[in-house]
């Protein structure tokens, strides 16, 4: 299971993409908007900046920006900057005997494929459309 600061991170990234084109985003604000603690916002933020994902500016009116289009940052690119390597199972080496154990392990490895194939096709962009569809959807 991934834990919040995949979450985290994903609704900052997103916050972040919905925001271009209108200067830097302090920390401060998309923690507000996100419901996301400042200083833990500001640890993911770090992070995705290591990870080349989102850039800052410092000064007055400083802030964080995305480092590339949207459509460039892939779901999976936001997690492993987070979290490391997705996996479902640790490295159990199953033995020829025991042919369940093997089916087993193949089973959740073909799942974690699935599911980082999955998000890896997952652009930020598709992520803030579907955003955006549900904000229209509450208007109606």
């Amino acid at each position: 299971m991934l834990s919040a600061k995949a979450h985290y991170g994903l609704k900052a990234v997103i916050y972040l993409a919905k925001s271009t084109g209108q200067g830097s985003i302090q920390a401060k604000e998309i923690a507000s908007t996100q419901s996301v603690p400042v200083r833990y916002l500001e640890l993911l933020l770090s992070q995705l900046k290591k990870a080349r994902l989102i850039n800052s500016n410092r000064g007055k009116l400083g802030g964080y920006y995305l480092a590339r289009p949207a459509s460039s940052i892939s779901a999976y690119d936001v997690i492993i900057a987070l979290e490391g390597r997705i996996t479902f199972i640790s490295s159990h080496e199953s033995s020829d005997k025991d042919r369940i154990d093997m089916a087993v392990t193949t089973f959740w490895k073909q799942a974690e494929d699935s599911l980082v194939e999955y998000l890896k096709q997952s652009s930020i962009e598709d992520l803030l459309q579907k955003a955006d569809l549900n904000e229209q959807m509450y208007y109606i």
